[in-house]
């Protein structure tokens, strides 16, 4: 379900993407991360040490189109920076 979604947004959204991939079962969601990057978007992947079931971000590593690896902690951080990033050159 998350890999139609972020499909969608690749094909339908003309703003920027930040796609975060956590845990969870299965691979869902990695196979979209390429098309996240293809149009400019960001894709990050929670730690696998740091997730309850790391199925999901460790299919999403393994894809080789995730820009960063982060705690989830760290994850809300970078977001957080993006947005004052993305503010600053609007």
């Amino acid at each position: 379900m998350i890999t139609v979604f972020l499909r969608s947004l690749t094909e339908n959204w003309d703003g920027r993407l930040i796609a975060v991939i956590v845990s969870g079962y299965d691979g869902d969601g990695a196979a979209a991360l390429c098309g996240i990057k293809e149009t400019g978007g960001i894709t990050i992947a929670q730690k696998l040490d740091t997730a309850t079931q790391p199925d999901m971000p460790e299919s999403a590593i393994a894809s080789g189109c995730v820009d960063m690896i982060l705690s989830p902690e760290d994850i809300a951080k970078e977001i957080v920076r993006i947005a004052h990033a993305t503010e600053s050159c609007a």
